[in-house]
């Protein structure tokens, strides 16, 4: 659905969050949902919630190892990370 009437809510670390499904903020590159920043070892709750008719849909949380594309994205974030964190360091020095 495109509606934006569709979102995931959960809490992390006693917080609630709302996750927007329909659009999504974000998608990876693969253009799936990515709520892994929410996910801990243990125990995990999460509550789809919608505003409208959704009985036409089918939600499913899929649980998979990263794909190719996800790990080129991790890596090339990481680089990035390094190269400011080198940036800094050496702009420290002078």
């Amino acid at each position: 659905p495109t509606s934006g009437d569709v979102s995931l809510q959960t809490k992390r670390n006693g917080k609630d969050f709302i996750i927007p499904l329909a659009p999504p903020l974000f998608v990876t590159p693969d253009n799936c949902i990515d709520i892994s920043a929410f996910i801990r070892s243990g125990e995990n709750k999460f509550s789809v919630v919608h505003q409208s008719d959704m009985s036409d849909y089918l939600f499913v949380l899929h649980v998979h190892p990263p794909t190719p594309k996800q790990l080129s994205y991790l890596a090339s974030c990481r680089h990035r990370r390094e190269e400011w964190g080198k940036s800094m360091s050496d702009l420290c020095k002078i």
